[in-house]
Parts: C-alpha cells; structure tokens; sequence
C-alpha cells in the first residue's frame, strides 16, 4: 500500500484540514497543469501547513510562559535551581512540562508527514518539468521554533529529574508557590503538610495584614499549594478568605486549582466519576464565578473536559445550573479556538461528552445548533474510532454536516475507517450516501473499496450507495477493488467493471527500472528496511531503549534519521531513510552494488536531528547470518535484527532489515548471444497449464501433468504455449515437477530434500518392462526402489500426506501415468518449435509454512544459476517465458539475466498471501516495474471483474497473463480475449481452443 492510501493512519484527526493535501496535488501533477499552475499549488497547500505550526507554535509559547508565571521559573537551557523544592510541586511542574512536550512532539509528527508529502510530490513533478524549476520550489522547513521549544523543555524536564533523584536524601525546605506568594518561610510549608489551617491562616495575616493585589495572588498561589498537598482544611479556610473578598478572581484557585488535582492525582476509568472535594467547598457566590476563564480562555468547564473528570464536570455543571450560568458547552471558545466539547471529543472522555451533550439539551440554545451541525466533532470521533462517541453525536445531528475542505463529509470518513457499523445512522442523518470529494471525485464506496473494507462495502450498498458512479478517472468502486486484490469486495459489488480505464500520463513502467546502472560483473544487494511478511506486525526502527534512558527528555521519532552504508559497495555506498517509515517501500529497496558478495557488511547508524548526534550504530555481517545452513542452503527467513548500541549507553534500539544478495550468472554453460523479446499476436494466445491440464480428483481420466505426453497433447489439442514447472532436487538436478512436496513418496517430503535417483525412483518402481527391472541402481541406491510398487500399500500411505485430500497423484490407476521428467528431458522430447513458460518453483516463507516444510530452500544464486545453465545448453532458439511467484527469484534472475522475458506469477485473488510484495496486480504491476520484468500473470479474477486492467497493464509496458479457475469458464476466457490478454493459460486447453476460435471468428 503506498503513501497516499496510508497516509489518514498518519495525521491527527483534529488537523487533517491542515495538513497539505496530498492527494491533491498528486492528482494535479498527473493531470500535467502548466509549470506555475503547480507551483501556486504546492505554495498554497505549504502556505496552510505552515500557518498552521506559527499558530501552534504561539498556543506552545503561551503555554509556557503561563507555567513560567505560575511557577516563577525559566523554561530554558539553563533551568532554574529546583533544590529542596517539594516532591509534589516537581511532580506537578513535570506533568505540565510533558503536556507541552506532548503537543511539540505532535507539531513534529505534522511537520514530517507534510515533509514526506511535499517531497513525493517533487519527485513526481521532476519526472514532467524542468528539474531546475522544480527545485526552486522550497518545501516546508524544519521547526527551528519548535527544536528551541523542545530542547529548552527537555533540558528542563532533566533537571527536574535530577533534583528529584538528588531531593531524596535532602530535607525538603521550599515550595516554589509559596515563594511565589511571599509564604516562603518554613511554618507556612509545614501548616500545609500538617493541615494546620489556624496556623497556616495566623502565619498568612502577618504577612498580608491588609487586602492588596499581592494579597489575592498570594491567597491563589497558597490555595493550589494546599490543593497539592490535599491539606483540606487549609483549602476550606482558604475558600472562606476568597469568599469574604468580592474583589477576588476566581481564576485564579478555581481552574489552577482543577488542573493541579488532575494532574497530581492521575485517575482511574472508576475514580475519574469521583467528584472534587474542594468543589463541594465553594459557597454559593464562588459557584456562580464558575463560567469565568484564565488566561488560557478556559474555564472550568474547558479543564474537566479535558482531563476527562466526569465527576467534576457533573459537579460544575450542576453548579452552573444552580447559580443559572449559562452553559456553553459548543460555543464557548479558548485562545487556541477550541471548546469544552471538543476537548471531550477529542480526548475520547465518552462520559464528559454525555454530560455535556445533557447540559447543552437543557437550555434554550436557539439557534446555536447550526454550528453544531457543522462543526468537526463528528468526523474528529470518527477518525479517531471513538465509537461511542460519534453514536453520541450522530444521535443529536452533531457533526454531520462537517464537510472537509476536501469535500469529503463524514460518511467518507467512517469509510475510510472501515467502520461500518456507523454507516446505517450517518445515512439517516441525510449525510449524502453517494456524494464525491473535490479532489477525485470519490464517493465514501469508492473509499471502503480502495481500502478492502469489506463489511463497510456490504453497508454502504445496503444503505443505497450506487455502484456504478465514476471517479475523476472513471474509475468505478469494482476496478479499485480489483486492482488492489479485494476480491471479496469484487463479489460483494457484483457490478461489471469498467471496459476500459484511463491510466495517468508519463513514464513507461520500464523507464524506472531500479537495475539500470549496473556492471555484468556486480553483485547486488537488496536491503529493504523493515520486515515484508505481512504476518509479523513489528516496528522496523525500535528506539524504546533509547527513550527509556533519555526519559523524561521527549524526542520525537520523526527527529531520527538512519543511514544505511556498505562500505565496500560501488557507487552510491549510502542511502539515508527518515523515520518513521510512513509507507511501505516494498518494491524499492536500497540497493548497493558490491564485487565481494561473501563478505558484505551491513552498517547502520541513527542520528538525532535536534542536536546533530549519533544516537547509536549496528553492523550485520551478512554471511554469518546463514552460515549454519551450509553453501548450498538458503534461509527463507530474510529479515533480521541488528542491535543498535552506543559507547555511553549501550543498547538504545534495534533495526529490522530485509536482506538478499544477488550473484552475477555462475554457471557451467554460457549465455547465448540473443536477447529474447515477447511478441504480442493479434488475439490472446493460449497456454496449457502443466501441459494438458494440472490432474486433480475429478472422475475424469488425466495425463500425468507436467510429462512429454501431456504438453504434447496441449498442442495437439491447439495450445500455443506450455507452462511447466521446475525445482532442484537435493543434488542439484532440474526436474519437472509441480509441488513442493513429493506425494508420490508416500510422505510429505520437498523436492529439495530428494536426491535425483530418489525421485526417479517412482518412475522406475511403476515400470513392469523387464528392462526396467533389469537395470542395476545406481551405487548408493536401494535395489528396493527398482522393484514394482506395490500401488494399493503406496496409495494406502499417501493418505495420510498433507496434500493427498483433492490430489490425483502422477500414478498407474490414477491418471495416465507418464515418466516424470528433467529439464533436459524436456529440452530433448519436445520440438523445439514449442514455446515454453518456465515457471520456476522456489518457496516463499509463508508457503513453507503452509506446506508445514522447514524454513530453508536450495541457495537461491545456485538453484538460479543451475536451471539457467541448462537452459543455456539445451534451449536453443525455443521461445521460452521465465515466471515465478517468489519476488525474491524475480529481483535475483533480474541481475542474473536480460535474455529471456520474465513474469512476476502473482495468486492473491484466490490465496492469503504472506509476502507483501505480492498482494494485489496493483503490488504486481509496481515491481515488475521497478525490476524491469516484461509483465505479470495474475489469477484472472482481476482482469475477468474488470477487463479495462488489462489495457491499464499493457500501457504502461507490461505483457499480460492469467491463470486460475475462471480460465475453465468458456465466458471469462471470452471476456478476457476481448480485452486483450496476452497469454491466457488454462487446464481445459480443446475445450477453450474452441472457445477462442470462435471468438476470433466473430472478431
């Protein structure tokens, strides 16, 4: 899946409007707009974005000047001295100063994506305008205001831990509220630890015999000192001084007062229901000042909200209720233009949301519901899948009028979610069910079917979406799913795709090819960061180490940046990857061209962007990763983890890379002096699967799959292709064979793991000629399997074989048995005017674990270089086709060689797959691509649901073939003939033979 589809799972639900529209401007450089039409374009998006960040970055300033004032500290590289100031004022201190972390950290994690985006888009552009102009186009900077913020926290944040750790063997004599009250003498510190209020309140009036401003500043920095140090008392004969003063502000105790308890005394899902005690304190007269704000803009209401205390937003709000305050809840705005509602929403406070939505119904609001409507609250709980309280809020009508300045509303959202289960009400609201955005005309069905949102899909029809409407492309919600292997969705939609799709102007999939600067001599290595099997869920970058030492300092992850080097490696020996990884780079691993393959060191090393320095570094040596197998073994478990250590540290994360090195052609025989080049015919050529068929249990009589009799009665039968299948034996002999597990064994044993007699043998133990009997074994074989078989005892134990359930064995009794073959059998039995497809049969992990098989396979330059070689000896000028499922086979038979066309074979359509380089012809497409492979061929359901993805492939370059179930159907062959596939192989080669000879009668 690429940037654009991954990029919601980036952006923060609450700012998705401010974000640069990415798929925006991608639509608009693939529509080709003249040069200044696309600058104004990314100045326009860059210039939101970054007035975006000058905004949060004076909420951030405003912030901590507040702290600032209401500690009277310095929030800068040189802290102010915290010694002997109490635990609890630190502790308090810290959580503020993480809150402020917490949202530069955000404002971080906005810049990079905006960052990625803006870069993606320039590199397109450069594909269409003058490099040159491009590059006069500046993309968003760094957060130089935002570093300064941060590193002035950090160092902060670690002088408070160390003061923390340095306060635990000193006597605690300060409170930094009551120096800022002018209480800073030792019996005032020590009335509040013992809850000493007469005392406390004798030590007060000597200090401020008479009212004055400095008299209610101290009496509000006295009253959050007594809250920290639940000194109840003191804060009841506090209460009772405000009260006795009408001048007093109740901003002062009221909202510090909340956040001081929020923050000191982190509550529990149960305990946050708790009401606040010094609330039950306030009189009457001090309950009615409950709607006034701080400098901040908020309220109480604002504070209670936000920390999620549903007990104490019941309580202001009974109290509001009491003392007739109006109440507020959706209108009443702070400095950063928020309310308490949104606050509520935003962190999730489901409760907090219910009491507010209750306080807002019983008041007469007259016409503030409009905004409401309109308002982002719907779509924020969407986006951020707080399900109950977007039911919440589509029971009111909350939000759904919300339109997003990309024109999409709140049912594209809920799509894109995939959470379907909302669909049904939102529909009910009068959300339009089939409205489009402005930028690709995307209705929320398109969305759920680009994503593979099955049930969301189911829902969407249900509730009257209509299947049939286009995008900017004219792209229908089927082709979508098609192309991006949803084939459940595919089912669901049930509608004929489009005949024809427009694809975006520009390169051939050839002109990118990631191999064209390369040596006939080079080794290459392919390093991919991260894992590619989809079923381990791991970070490919895990600094966890790093953040545990530096805590409490807040580093963003989108401050590291890793470097990638082999220090042996030609050319480019560097490649730099910022972090976090925000899309799969599937098909474009960093590669490094190497003369010494056996002894590749990989190095990594980490940089902090803030400060310049390098975090940690890791070096894996590539061969002694696979030692243990021998020369002649492959691991198929590729990824590994490397330790990313540091002198001063030691260990501060690990990496996670994909590693596969590519060996120049090291065979016996040399390559011929042509290059082969696929030929497309005026309609779709035919291929026999396995020669005649592949055998399965059907009550029909089958020829041996994969013999000499089987592909020459494919072509007898009008195939103008065969497709076979070849693997390595244990002693390295190609032969043909299908699956990995040789059933005819009576046991679930991989070709690789036979030697060459051992898997002759079948042929010769079903032999009754008695030359066949005559001949001695080979040294080193038991004469027992030269004997006849004793079918009924072999049939008896293949029962019990992994894959005997719906096989039909290469056996006398069970299909016309034919010998099985070799490579050079082959070459040597058929005419030589016969093309061939070659599929190479080489295990992905995710196969060897669904074949129960160990996680190893013949060394993958060996088993290439074996197979190629009698290719080379044997084929002669036969037309010959290379395909194979592994993506790992393709990239390496890619540097190995450029004379025989090769086809990426790609199952998702009817199988899980484990590799996510082959999920999708969408994923198949991008790395025939990359690797200049000549095409794909793909299970046809995706081209047979939506015939216009054949032209969309052939387009941009690639050769097209299909196999699979539906090639049996005389109706798919049909449409997919039509629509101009190149190769369509099939099991029923003389009953489809027909099929397309009477469709190039009609055509």
């Amino acid at each position: 899946m690429r940037f654009g589809s991954q990029l919601y799972q980036y952006q923060r639900p609450a700012w998705v409007d401010f974000y640069v529209d990415y798929n925006r401007l991608k639509t608009l450089v693939d529509a080709g707009p003249s040069l200044q039409e696309l600058r104004d374009a990314i100045h326009s998006e860059i210039d939101i974005a970054r007035a975006f960040m000058a905004t949060e970055d004076r909420h951030i300033e405003a912030r901590i000047l507040a702290l600032e004032e209401q500690w009277g500290v310095r929030i800068d590289a040189e802290p102010s001295d915290f010694r002997g100031v109490s635990r609890l004022e630190l502790e308090d201190l810290h959580t503020s100063l993480m809150e402020i972390a917490s949202q530069l950290t955000e404002c971080h994690d906005f810049a990079r994506v905006n960052r990625d985006g803006i870069s993606r888009i320039l590199d397109k552009a450069v594909l269409k305008y003058p490099p040159e102009e491009i590059s006069k186009i500046n993309a968003l900077p760094r957060l130089a205001q935002h570093d300064r913020h941060l590193c002035n926290i950090n160092s902060t944040l670690q002088h408070l831990k160390e003061t923390l750790v340095h306060n635990q063997s000193t006597r605690l004599t300060r409170s930094l509220l009551l120096e800022r009250s002018g209480l800073d003498c030792f019996p005032a510190h020590r009335c509040l630890e013992e809850d000493d209020a007469p005392g406390l309140e004798a030590v007060f009036d000597r200090h401020y015999p008479e009212p004055s401003p400095a008299t209610e500043s101290a009496m509000n920095y006295l009253f959050q000192a007594a809250l920290l140090y639940k000194s109840l008392n003191c804060q009841r004969k506090i209460l009772m001084r405000l009260q006795s003063d009408p001048n007093q502000k109740p901003q002062g105790y009221l909202l510090k007062g909340i956040q001081s308890l929020a923050r000191s005394d982190p509550r529990s899902e149960a305990s946050s229901a708790e009401p606040l005690e010094f609330l039950m304190l306030l009189s009457p007269s001090q309950q009615r000042q409950l709607q006034s704000s701080d400098i901040l803009g908020r309220s109480p209401l604002h504070y209670v909200a936000l920390f999620g205390l549903d007990g104490a937003c019941c309580q202001v709000i009974s109290m509001m209720q009491n003392s007739g305050s109006k109440i507020s809840v959706g209108t009443a705005l702070d400095v950063f233009g928020l309310t308490p509602i949104d606050y509520a929403v935003r962190r999730g406070h489901t409760a907090v949301v219910e009491l507010l939505m209750a306080a807002h119904d019983a008041l007469d609001h007259g016409d503030e519901l409009q905004p409401l409507d309109k308002s982002d609250l719907l779509a924020v709980a969407i986006a951020s899948r707080y399900i109950q309280i977007a039911r919440l809020l589509i029971n009111k009508g909350w939000g759904t009028k919300f339109v997003r300045r990309s024109g999409r509303n709140v049912l594209h959202v809920a799509a894109e979610q995939g959470l379907s289960e909302l669909v049904k009400d939102i529909v009910a609201c009068g959300v339009d069910v089939n409205a489009q955005d402005k930028t690709r005309s995307w209705t929320p069905l398109t969305i759920a079917s680009v994503h593979g949102h099955l049930d969301t899909v189911k829902a969407l029809i249900l509730a009257g979406a209509d299947t049939r409407v286009p995008d900017h492309r004219e792209w229908l919600a089927i082709d979508y799913a098609a192309y991006r292997g949803h084939m459940g969705v595919v089912n669901t939609i049930q509608t004929k795709g489009s005949e024809e799709l427009q694809s975006k102007p520009g390169r051939q999939l050839s002109e990118v090819n990631i191999l064209r600067e390369r040596s006939p001599s080079d080794s290459i290595a392919f390093v991919h960061i991260g894992t590619l099997d989809l079923y381990k869920k791991v970070k490919p970058v895990d600094m966890a180490p790093y953040h545990k030492y530096m805590y409490p300092n807040q580093i963003p992850e989108s401050s590291f940046e890793l470097a990638v080097s082999i220090a042996e490696a030609r050319g480019q020996n560097k490649h730099t990857v910022s972090l976090p990884l925000l899309s799969e780079n599937s098909d474009w691993p960093l590669c490094f061209r190497i003369s010494d393959p056996g002894n590749v060191a990989v190095i990594f090393k980490i940089t902090d962007l803030l400060n310049g320095s390098v975090v940690g570094t890791g070096i894996a040596l590539v061969s002694s990763l696979t030692a243990s197998l021998g020369p002649k073994r492959d691991t198929l478990i590729r990824d590994y983890t490397v330790a990313l250590v540091s002198d001063k540290i030691g260990l501060v994360g690990t990496v996670i890379f994909t590693i596969i090195i590519a060996r120049p052609y090291n065979g016996v025989h040399p390559p011929p002096a042509f290059v082969q080049t696929l030929t497309r015919g005026p309609s779709s050529y035919l291929g026999g699967h396995r020669g005649n068929g592949q055998n399965d249990n059907s009550g029909c009589l089958q020829i041996g799959e994969n013999t000499i009799k089987s592909f020459l009665t494919a072509v007898e039968l009008g195939a103008d292709v065969v497709e076979l299948d070849v693997q390595l034996t244990k002693d390295d002999v190609p032969v043909v064979y299908h699956d990995f597990l040789v059933v005819e064994k009576g046991s679930d044993a991989p070709m690789h793991t036979l030697t060459y007699d051992q898997f002759m043998g079948i042929n010769e133990a079903q032999s009754t000629s008695k030359d066949m009997l005559s001949k001695k074994p080979p040294l080193g074989r038991r004469a027992s399997l030269c004997e006849p078989l004793d079918m009924d005892a072999l049939v008896s134990q293949m029962k019990h074989t992994l894959n005997y359930p719906g096989y039909k064995p290469n056996l006398r009794n069970h299909s016309i048995h034919e010998p099985f073959i070799t490579l050079v059998d082959l070459f040597r039995g058929l005419p030589e005017d016969i093309p061939l497809d070659i599929e190479l049969k080489y295990p992905m992990l995710y196969e060897a674990a669904d074949f129960q098989m160990d996680n190893y396979a013949t060394e993958i330059n060996l088993f290439l270089d074996t197979i190629l070689s009698v290719v080379y000896a044997h084929a002669g000028s036969r037309r010959l086709i290379f395909s194979s499922f592994s993506p790992d086979i393709c990239m390496v038979l890619a540097v190995k060689q450029q004379i025989y066309p090769m086809l990426f074979l790609n199952d998702s359509s009817n199988w899980p797959t484990g590799d996510m380089r082959a999920t999708s012809l969408q994923t198949a497409m991008r790395f025939a691509h990359r690797f200049g492979l000549a095409g794909v061929a793909m299970s046809s359901e995706p081209f047979v649901h939506s015939p216009g993805l054949v032209n969309l492939a052939k387009r941009q370059g690639l050769y097209t073939a299909t196999y699979g179930p539906l090639n049996d159907v005389g109706a798919s062959v049909e449409i997919q003939a039509k629509a101009g596939v190149d190769l369509i192989i099939v099991n029923k080669v003389g009953k489809m033979s027909q099929v397309l000879d009477k469709f190039r009668k009609r055509h």
